[in-house]
């Protein structure tokens, strides 16, 4: 039986347009290699990733929006635990069996599953 999880991923406010999310939420830039970074949901609450994220980190996030890992891997991506000293519970979704040209048709199936859930949580 497999378990299910979310991974929460905190959304920089520009890429909210309009109160909706841009798929640049859930892309991985050149910087990211093809690895996402988001949070566990296993080990950490959207609210605990957001005060993480923003008040410890001191990055912008305008709220926390969450894919399960079946959502990840039915868009033929994976995830992994990815433990970091400043950030115990951080994981990734990885693209890099995928070509980059690929990354944006993929960040969009990701980014509808997290719309149809809608925010988890946000401090507005």
């Amino acid at each position: 039986m497999t378990t299910i999880y979310l991974l929460l991923r905190q959304v920089h406010p520009e890429f909210v347009i309009s109160g909706k999310l841009s798929c640049q939420a859930f892309y991985p830039f050149p910087k990211d290699e093809g690895k996402l970074s988001v949070y566990d949901g296993k080990l950490i609450s959207p609210m605990q990733s957001f005060d993480h994220y923003t008040i410890i980190q001191k990055l912008k996030s305008i709220g926390v929006w969450g894919v399960s890992n079946i959502e990840v891997k039915d868009t033929e991506l994976s995830d992994q635990p990815d433990p970091l000293p400043n950030s115990p519970v951080h994981a990734y979704i990885n693209f890099t069996a995928h070509s980059s040209k690929d990354y944006r048709k993929l960040s969009k199936k990701l980014k509808e599953y997290a719309m149809q859930r809608g925010c988890l949580y946000s401090s507005i």
